[in-house]
């Protein structure tokens, strides 16, 4: 399970919503000026994430709690967000060149057209699954509040 420290934002219910700060190990890095790829970050890195998690006990909105992500449904939506649209992009495109393009007699328009109309397809599945997937075993969860190690009056 993937561990991260969350302030919660705002309770909904049994839910809470709570934002975590996007961390990355180019901050450490002693390449930094020369990466492209650090540069990306310095330019993305004061986003934090909103998050919807069931709670497991009692808090207060700008309390910090622990929140979990199991690894399967961290490798589940990785392989759902990349594969699933390159999948059913190569699949339009293999559709509009084997099927549509002879039986309409079209040229390269007609699988141009299959292939971005897969590319969507995709997108929106993703999308449904997604949503679909955010609940139950997939869904981040907390696993606890974080003790305040300072005296508030």
């Amino acid at each position: 399970m993937s561990e991260e420290l969350a302030t919660v934002v705002e309770l909904d219910g049994d839910h809470a919503w709570v934002t975590c700060e996007r961390r990355s190990a180019c901050g450490s890095c002693h390449q930094q000026s020369d990466c492209g790829t650090g540069t990306v970050v310095k330019a993305l890195a004061n986003r934090a994430h909103r998050v919807r998690v069931r709670l497991a006990g009692e808090v207060r909105v700008g309390q910090q709690i622990r929140i979990g992500i199991p690894q399967r449904s961290l490798v589940s939506s990785a392989a759902l967000v990349y594969l699933l649209p390159l999948f059913t992009l190569m699949l339009g495109a293999l559709l509009g060149q084997l099927w549509l393009r002879p039986l309409l007699e079209a040229g390269e328009g007609a699988t141009i057209a299959m292939t971005a109309l897969g590319g969507v397809v995709g997108f929106l599945r993703v999308r449904y699954l997604s949503r679909r997937l955010s609940e139950g075993d997939y869904a981040p969860r907390m696993l606890g509040v974080v003790i305040s190690t300072h005296f508030q009056p």
